[in-house]
């Protein structure tokens, strides 16, 4: 059996979904201690299987997709109010999925931006919240990660 040693930062992601998940609903924050991690282990993950014969060019695309997503996050936490969190948790998802496809980061954070926009169009709608209410964004981040995750498999 061949074990796709990159497939270690996407478990990592799996793993911690729902304490993070809990603790943003709860606190409105995605804690560094579950955040962070991804990176050396995706990291390594990828490097581990570059080693093992894997293109060099998805290793490289991972990592510059991950700096672009960070840097684009970064931009949204100065001027439209993205918590440092979630700019930490799309660029950790971003680097754990860019390695199998392209373009399965940005499909996650558009189901998870849709989902979230969805949930709080459904609670001004229904006086649950105004429209300047904050919201917990990484539970659906992580939901889109999981569907991107799941859809790439499938593909």
């Amino acid at each position: 059996m061949n074990f796709d040693f990159a497939l270690l930062g996407p478990a990592y992601v799996l793993a911690v979904s729902w304490p993070l998940a809990r603790i943003d609903f709860r606190e409105r924050r995605l804690p560094n201690r579950l955040t962070l991690p991804v990176f050396p282990i995706a990291t390594l993950g990828q490097l581990v299987a570059f080693l093992f014969g894997a293109e060099f060019s998805r290793l490289l695309f991972s990592l510059l997709a991950c700096v672009g997503a960070f840097a684009i996050c970064l931009v949204l936490n100065r001027f439209a109010g993205l918590g440092m969190g979630d700019v930490k948790l799309i660029a950790g998802m971003t680097l754990s999925l860019a390695w199998f496809n392209p373009l399965a980061p940005t499909l996650a954070v558009l189901i998870g931006l849709t989902l979230a926009g969805v949930v709080s169009l459904v609670r001004v709608v229904t006086r649950k919240a105004s429209m300047g209410s904050s919201i917990a964004l990484g539970p659906y981040l992580l939901v889109g990660f999981v569907l991107s995750f799941i859809a790439q498999g499938l593909s």
